[in-house]
């Protein structure tokens, strides 16, 4: 930590040393755009006073000629070394020649290996000044192109490349890092979603490597690039991972619903944009890939930038999140406005060229954030709803206790009341020596009707011969609105069926409790209640793919299977249970009916 602080001051002090000669009053180009011109015929070309043009040494130039074109610079005697620089990597035709004489005219060779620096760089020794340097460039492909010529000396250039080294190597270390926590929570969250997010971050890698000049210089020729437009691919790849991110990560609704369609078109676009740069590549270069590029991503960051206003108006996204997108934007109307020019200090002047850079590793951190936090909130919700879940049940349990002793409570108070003074009075008249018999009568009576009210009291039947069909499909239905399984019911044609009304009751009651016995402790998704009958039997099938049990003479000990089992048995039915450990439970049960 100590070693990084060291070289953060040091980059602070020395940026001072960043000497550039000031060359906007010694740059000239040619009023000609042709790829035959030779370099002695440049010269003459110079001789003659054809390079009238003043070059102004600033960041974009528009070289979208298809020939070549030829800038010259006067330099002046210098007392050391001179290198100079173009702010780009990515080049079609870019070459350096040196004339001291005006008669001759050398090559100079691409120095940026050796320094490892990874933009195009020469080398003017003292010995060669004053002099004039040619350079021979060509940028066709490229509507607007990064061309800005940069001066240095040795200490100047060493601390520039450290600097430049150092900020790159900070930014992909970041991005690594976020990739890194994105990778651990997609493993342990396991939301595939965030794929997409993760294939933005790693293209985003590559896409910054390719325009800073760092894969050119270590890893692919830069001829291979321009081919097939790497860094157009590496775009319009990360532009779509990010759109079918946002497309199906967030929450929208349905007022909303609309974003994911214009997603689906940024995605559809950047998917059309790769495969013509790919073919671009086979054919030759001949179809303007950048253009196409640069339209498609200005107008998905208008459209996205757009997008995440109205999920924030609409409370589907935090604010932040929107601020985090705007960020890069700013950035790069920062660079495009000029705004650079505005200011002489280099430290200003380097730290605007980097907002866009800051701005997207500002974005990312902010999305890693929001996923993890959405992730977070989630996890704390369903503990929230487990909790409350948990009350209402211990709540429901203890009502449900409550009302039980409530109710024999005040069936005991009945019975007690009722048939308790009719036993007693009862008891009283006996005990008496003159027995009236209209006495007794009186007393049996009254207990009998008594004995007759509290029965019909308590038995309500809902369920019989003729509706048992509905209740059950009425009972299935509210199952499946009620849990997440998936619950069918299939039956046969019933108007000639005639069942008792204990057959009809047990049928009701065995479809329900196994099928809730099904989602209670199998955890099934899907499960199948079908009835079919004949002329002789009925015949109710359950089946489920939940996790099963094995099974032992103790699984019908419970009181539920135990007492159904025995009901069934009672009416001289058959019931056949088959199941196994994870591969769900069927149950068969057969039972004999009377048609009439």
């Amino acid at each position: 930590m100590r070693n990084v602080f060291l070289i953060l001051i040091t980059f602070i002090c020395n940026l001072s040393c960043l000497s550039q000669i000031a060359l906007e009053n010694g740059i000239y180009q040619l009023d000609l755009f042709d790829d035959n011109i030779t370099p002695k015929e440049a010269i003459e070309k110079y001789k003659k006073g054809e390079f009238n043009i003043p070059f102004k040494n600033e960041i974009y130039k528009t070289l979208t000629n298809k020939e070549a074109n030829w800038i010259c610079i006067n330099i002046t005697k210098q007392t050391e070394k001179q290198f100079i620089s173009i702010e780009n990597s990515l080049f079609e035709v870019l070459d350096f020649y040196i004339s001291k004489d005006t008669t001759t005219i050398t090559k100079l060779n691409d120095l940026k290996e050796q320094f490892t620096y990874r933009f195009p760089l020469v080398e003017i020794t003292p010995s060669q000044t004053p002099s004039v340097l040619f350079i021979r460039t060509k940028d066709a492909k490229s509507y607007r192109t990064e061309f800005s010529i940069k001066n240095y000396n040795e200490q100047s250039l060493q601390i520039t490349s450290q600097r430049d080294y150092f900020f790159i190597g900070a930014y992909v270390l970041a991005l690594f890092v976020l990739i890194i926590s994105a990778t651990i929570f997609l493993l342990y969250k396991k939301q595939l979603v965030v794929l997409w997010y993760l294939t933005h971050l790693v293209v985003l890698i590559c896409e910054y490597l390719i325009s800073t000049g760092i894969f050119s210089q270590w890893f692919i020729d830069n001829s291979f690039i321009l081919k097939f437009g790497l860094d157009h691919i590496t775009l319009l790849l990360s532009t779509l991972a990010l759109s079918e991110f946002f497309r199906n990560f967030y929450n929208y609704s349905r007022k909303t619903i609309f974003c994911k369609k214009i997603y689906l078109a940024i995605t559809l676009a950047c998917g059309l944009g790769i495969i013509y740069s790919i073919i671009d590549g086979f054919t030759g270069n001949s179809f303007n890939v950048e253009l196409y590029t640069q339209t498609v991503l200005n107008i998905a960051s208008i459209i996205t930038l757009a997008i995440h206003f109205i999920l924030v108006f609409s409370n589907v996204i935090p604010i932040y999140l929107f601020v985090a997108f705007l960020l890069p934007v700013l950035g790069i109307f920062a660079n495009l406005g000029g705004l650079k020019d505005q200011f002489t200090n280099p430290n200003i002047i380097y730290f605007i060229f980097q907002s866009v850079y800051l701005g997207i590793l500002m974005e990312v951190i902010v999305i890693i954030f929001y996923i993890i936090k959405q992730s977070i909130d989630g996890e704390l919700k369903a503990v929230s709803l487990a909790q409350e879940n948990n009350i209402l049940k211990n709540n429901f349990q203890n009502e449900l206790s409550k009302n039980q002793d409530n109710h024999k409570n005040a069936l005991m108070n009945d019975v007690h009341d009722s048939f308790g003074g009719y036993i007693e009075a009862l008891k009283l008249r006996l005990q008496l020596k003159n027995i009236y018999e209209k006495d007794v009568n009186d007393i049996l009576d009254s207990f009998r009707n008594d004995y007759r009210m509290l029965l019909n009291s308590l038995y309500s039947p809902k369920i019989n011969t003729s509706n048992f069909i509905d209740h059950i499909q009425e009972y299935c239905s509210k199952m499946n609105e009620l849990s997440a399984a998936n619950i069918t019911f299939s039956y046969e044609d019933t108007s000639s069926l005639k069942l008792s009304q204990t057959l009809a009751n047990l049928i009701f009651k065995s479809a329900s409790e196994l099928t809730t016995n099904a989602l209670k402790y199998a955890k099934a998704s899907n499960i199948n209640v079908s009835l079919h009958f004949s002329k002789s039997s009925l015949t109710l099938k359950i089946k489920d793919d939940g996790k099963g049990f094995i099974l032992k003479p103790e699984s019908f000990s419970g009181y539920g299977l135990k007492n159904l089992k025995k009901r069934i048995t009672d009416l001289e039915g058959v019931f056949d249970l088959k199941s196994d450990l994870g591969m769900g439970t069927h149950i068969l049960i057969t039972l004999p009916i009377l048609n009439s």
